[in-house]
């Protein structure tokens, strides 16, 4: 979706699809007085207490306390972001979505997706009547693969040549830009173009509505490399990329659980035997946009890994990525297969059941961390136990905060025969060091000073522009009344998007955990008295995060549902992509260290305001920028 959703279009679905007759389509709902009650579907639900108002146009469950409205309901039912959301009622609705400040990109995108589809339906076609198919049927056919099954997953058959899809799509300029630009084709430094997949097997990588937007093609003789991808493109970004994500999801309405395995023909050949519920990273390492999709799909992924020391390996580098996914409600397990087997053949050998019974006895992550490094310590020994403790707390300390991080400091603190009070201190000393200023003891921060901090601020992505610290907006109450020669403080008002003003930090980082609640995975103390933009609702929503067992976007839009915040995230979540989905979370962490530091400047001046109103003495204002230094 290209642009804005302007405000009075979202308003306008609110008025014209009725909320009851979108959720009685999934659940089964029964009238009761002007409400209406059903089993609520985001929990085991063993009594009805599901509500649905359809005069508020709200949902509410008393039991695990999901609440919100339309969009929401979808978002978080259908597993689908906020513009598929609305894509999916407007539909309903029999209406076109309008867009303000149109993306200039998207006409290449809409492009780019036509002719991913042409060249998918050309290839499907060449596996069923080219006259060079045979080679790529014998092959499927070898690895027992039914023609079901390959048209379940789109299969298709890239032939031998330079020119297939040209002969097939056409020559116009276009039609070659749009190629180029897809990744099907390619150009040599004569400049000449051909097909960039030749005599290969092709495998449809397609997003989570199911439309196609990149190629896997396996090679059908000797040649190298044995599997090609198509390269990142406008639509496709191999590290929050699963290929087989959409088939399960059509497969398996609740994906109980997910298992991750490292190619095509193994989720293919998975789903030959019944395991329909198999994904595949596309040639990179499971990464943090990957657990975070994985994590609004299923409560429980199994990473497949070899079982030889490489395969060890592999899962310990795994586990920093993982931990910070972890949680009462998410749960990562380790499959360690037998050597010489890959999910394909080992499936083939055992049988379904036997494979099954596997992924049962998959290791938690809690028993892979701590046996993988007490694999590597003498655990007879004091100074054994000591180093696993070591090793162990810098990793246990990436876990949120729940009772998940509290059963493993449990274990760890049985495995080392170290007392749970020292495991806590000592993680505590873990956590992140508060921000620095470079303000040497006794001096106030000079203009050269703030000037290095502003400075260090600009390298939050798309923020070219000093912190606006004027809020010529108050709030309508006061405080209850202080001492008379106390300057009375007011809460700022809301900062709502402002095309005329510079977008406040606060801003950037709301829109950043909107997109994912998960990137925040510790409370972020802010102080009371700060009057930085919109840094209150900042706080609230944080606060909500790190107290939601499992925070979602739905639920989050749902609790504020009806607030003025509520308003002022719907407004933050209608915004276009700011940055792309694989910079997420390092442009969330840059922003909370941007935001660690203007919150140190801001104390501080704070600091030189009081002493000059002679609230603190000199002395008391050394000590507390001595602080702010430690």
């Amino acid at each position: 979706m290209a642009g804005r959703i302007p405000d009075s279009f979202i308003e306008t679905l609110n008025d014209r699809v009725n909320i009851v007759d979108v959720i009685s389509t999934r659940v089964t709902l029964k009238k009761s007085g002007r409400e209406y009650h059903g089993r609520c579907p985001f929990h085991d639900d063993s009594s009805p207490s599901f509500s649905v108002s359809p005069d508020k146009q709200v949902y509410h469950c008393f039991g695990c306390g999901a609440s919100g409205g339309l969009i929401s309901f979808v978002m978080e039912y259908d597993k689908v972001d906020f513009i598929s959301a609305i894509e999916s009622l407007a539909s309903l609705a029999g209406l076109e979505v309008p867009t303000e400040a149109a993306d200039p990109e998207s006409g290449q995108r809409k492009a780019l997706y036509a002719i991913i589809e042409q060249a998918d339906q050309a290839f499907r076609k060449a596996l069923k009547s080219n006259p060079n198919r045979e080679r790529a049927v014998n092959y499927l056919k070898g690895r027992g693969l039914t023609g079901l099954i390959a048209h379940r997953f789109g299969l298709g058959y890239a032939p031998g040549g330079w020119r297939f899809l040209f002969d097939q799509l056409g020559t116009e300029t276009q039609t070659k830009k749009h190629l180029l630009d897809a990744g099907l084709t390619v150009v040599n430094s004569q400049g000449r173009d051909y097909d960039r997949f030749r005599e290969r097997v092709m495998f449809p990588i397609r997003d989570i509505r199911g439309r196609t937007i990149a190629f896997g093609g396996r090679v059908l003789d000797e040649s190298k490399p044995k599997y090609l991808n198509s390269p990142e493109t406008k639509l496709f970004h191999k590290s929050d990329t699963l290929y087989g994500l959409y088939e399960a999801r059509q497969a398996c309405r609740s994906l109980d659980r997910v298992l991750v395995v490292e190619g095509y023909m193994d989720v293919v050949a998975l789903a030959q035997f019944g395991i329909d519920f198999a994904v595949a990273t596309l040639g990179t390492a499971l990464t943090g946009q990957h657990l975070d999709r994985l994590s609004r799909q299923t409560a429980q992924v199994i990473v497949c890994f070899d079982g030889d020391q490489a395969g060890r390996t592999a899962a310990k580098r795994a586990l920093d990525t993982m931990l910070p996914f972890l949680s009462d409600e998410f749960s990562i397990r380790f499959l360690f297969l037998p050597d010489g087997h890959d999910p394909d053949s080992l499936v083939r050998h055992e049988g379904t059941d036997a494979f099954l019974s596997r992924l049962n006895e998959a290791l938690p992550a809690s028993e892979a961390l701590m046996g993988l490094i007490a694999d590597e310590v003498d655990m007879t020994k004091i100074d054994g136990r000591a180093r696993l403790t070591a090793l162990t707390l810098p990793k246990i300390a990436k876990i949120p905060t729940s009772i998940y991080r509290s059963l493993m400091l449990d274990s760890l603190s049985e495995l080392s025969g170290t007392r749970r009070i020292d495991l806590d201190t000592r993680l505590q000393d873990l956590q992140i060091e508060p921000a620095r200023v470079d303000a040497q003891p006794g001096e106030m921060p000079t203009s050269e000073t703030t000037t290095k901090i502003d400075a260090e601020m600009m390298s939050f992505e798309s923020l070219r522009h000093n912190e606006d610290e004027q809020h010529e907006d108050f709030a309508d109450h006061l405080e209850p009344p202080m001492e008379m020669d106390t300057p009375i403080e007011v809460l700022p008002k809301i900062q709502f998007p402002d095309p005329n003003k510079p977008e406040p930090l606060a801003n950037r980082l709301l829109w950043l955990v909107l997109q994912n609640p998960m990137l925040l995975t510790k409370p972020v103390p802010i102080p009371e008295r700060s009057r930085l933009v919109n840094i209150h609702p900042l706080t609230q929503v944080f606060d909500w995060i790190i107290r939601s067992d499992k925070p979602t976007t739905a639920r989050l839009m749902g609790h504020f549902s009806g607030t003025e915040l509520g308003r002022l995230l719907s407004k933050l979540l209608n915004h276009e992509a700011l940055f792309s989905q694989s910079a997420y979370e390092a442009e969330f962490n840059d922003g909370l260290n941007q935001l660690k530091k203007q919150l140190v400047t801001e104390s501080m001046k704070l600091l030189a305001e009081d002493a000059k109103r002679g609230k603190i003495s000199t002395e008391d204002l050394h000590q507390a920028i001595t602080a702010h230094k430690k």
